[in-house]
Parts: C-alpha cells; sequence; structure tokens
C-alpha cells in the first residue's frame, strides 16, 4: 500500500502518530512524500494508492476516487498558510502580473474565484517554489503556501496580505476545505480491508497527535520558520476533521467553480464504505 504525505508543516498532525509509532499501521506499506502538486499526479498516475490531495484535483478525477471519511485539512476562517501577498490592492491588480505557485491546485484555483468575483482580471503566471521569484522587487503579487507563506507573513516584505480561509469565511459563513484523502477506487476493489486497516491508522494518528500538540510544535516550529508558540497556534487553527459543515463549504466551492467555468461539472462526494459517525 503506497501512501502519498505532503512535506509540509500542516500535515504533521495527521501523520506524526505514525511517525513516532504511537500508531502502527504494520509494515506492507511505503510512505511517499511530494509536494501537493506531486502528489495529486502520482495518484491520477496509479503511483499511489491512498494519498492527501487537493479537493479541486477530486473534482477532477472524482470517479477514480473515494473520499476517506472525517479526514481534510481545512479551516473555520483564518488558515495563516494560504496566503496572497501584493503590493497594491487585489482591485489595481487588472493587467497586472500576478504570480501563483504550481504547488497547490485548490489555493490558485481559490485566487482565479477571488479575482473573477471581484473583477479584476490580471495575468497569471505560474512557478514552482524553490525558484524564488517572490524575491524579485519587481514582483505584484504571488500567491504562496505552507511554509513559505507562514515565512514570508512573518517578512512583512509584502504591504498586502490576504488569508484565503478567512475571505472564504467572511463571503460565505462556511469552512473551507483545501485538501482531502482520497483512494483510488482500484485499491478499494483490490484491498478493501487494507485500505480500511490504512483509514483508520490515519485517524487514531490524527487523534493522537491533536493531544500532543505542543510536542508537535516543539519538534517542528523551525521548518516554518517560527517561534514553538507561534507553530502551536498555527496547528490549532487548523481543522483536519471533516465536518458536515466542511461538506457543504466544499459543495459550494465547486458550485461556485462550475458556474465561472474553472471547472467541467460538479463532482460527485462519494465515500469510502462505510461512512461512519454521521460526517
Amino acid at each position: 500500500m503506497r501512501i502519498g504525505r505532503i512535506r509540509y508543516l500542516n500535515t504533521r498532525p495527521v501523520y506524526y502518530g505514525l511517525e513516532t509509532g504511537a500508531v502502527a499501521l504494520g509494515e506492507e506499506w511505503i510512505m511517499v512524500e511530494g509536494t501537493p502538486s506531486q502528489l495529486n499526479e502520482m495518484l491520477a498516475r496509479g503511483e499511489l494508492d491512498i494519498s492527501v490531495i487537493s479537493c479541486v484535483e477530486y473534482a477532477r478525477h472524482w470517479r477514480d476516487y473515494y473520499i476517506l471519511p472525517r479526514l481534510c485539512i481545512g479551516a473555520d476562517g483564518e488558515v495563516k498558510s494560504v496566503l496572497f501577498f501584493s503590493r497594491r490592492p487585489l482591485e489595481e491588480l487588472s493587467g497586472r502580473e500576478v504570480w501563483l505557485t504550481k504547488s497547490s491546485l485548490t489555493s490558485k484555483t481559490l485566487v482565479k474565484w477571488i479575482m473573477e468575483e471581484r473583477g479584476v482580471r490580471p495575468i497569471y503566471s505560474e512557478f514552482v517554489l524553490g525558484e524564488e521569484i517572490f524575491l524579485n522587487n519587481h514582483t505584484e503579487a504571488i500567491l504562496l503556501i505552507g511554509d513559505e507563506a507562514l515565512k514570508k507573513r512573518e517578512s512583512g516584505v509584502f504591504p498586502y496580505c490576504l488569508d484565503l480561509g478567512a475571505y472564504w469565511k467572511t463571503k460565505t459563513g462556511l469552512p473551507f476545505v483545501f485538501a482531502l484523502w482520497c483512494v483510488r477506487r482500484e485499491s478499494v476493489e483490490r484491498e478493501p480491508r487494507e485500505v480500511k486497516r490504512v483509514w483508520r491508522a490515519l485517524l487514531e494518528s490524527r487523534d493522537y497527535s491533536a493531544h500532543h500538540l505542543e510536542e508537535v510544535a516543539r519538534l517542528f516550529h523551525r521548518q516554518a520558520g517560527l517561534s514553538p508558540g507561534q507553530c502551536q497556534d498555527y496547528l490549532v487553527g487548523l481543522d483536519f476533521e471533516l465536518t458536515l459543515g466542511h461538506i457543504r463549504g466544499m459543495e459550494l466551492f465547486f458550485s461556485l467553480l462550475v458556474d465561472r467555468g474553472l471547472i467541467p461539472e460538479k463532482p460527485g462526494l462519494e465515500f469510502f464504505p462505510p461512512l461512519e459517525g454521521g460526517k
């Protein structure tokens, strides 16, 4: 069983119990690390069985996947690590170059929806983290995610910073889901019991981590250039439980993207059986 994991700090609270050995998963599995976009592609190609992926990636391939219930990376308001930085107000960005990270399909799609909703027509360019585009003094605006967003927020280089989770909450009153854990349907057909075992282990690891966030923050705060206290505050603000509220927010997001032509159809939300706990 091949399982995908994002390298960023925001996935530690799901995997920490597994990493420490507090939760046993067995030996018949391989953990594969990558950026969100890399894991999206690997799951689509069948190189992974289970992975955390962008929710928009699920929308594009929903007939090939099941959603693992009760797991997500989301926020009910400020997210702090999905940030749009700019040197001028959004309304002044029409006709100007806006850089979007290739590392997150959901985040860059959300930026495009926000721009459409505000009547702004920028010129989009994409970059890969590590290219250091954002250090260019001529960069007008840029979307950063994960650890890089946390570091840039602390630097104060850009005068304007839009937290995408907070913007969504203000506009809709609903939580936002940035990523889901999904399993390929063919993997379920081949090894349903193994998929269920991995799913339960991920839930157990997440619940273990929730009781050890101070420890997680102390061990990994340098990864994002934060103090242990800042790191813990950041992790506490994230949602890792996919609730009915998160599902409603995700359904609305997909409907809005269809209306704007940003995805071809509204996906069905199909969960790995059995869907337990009514969530």
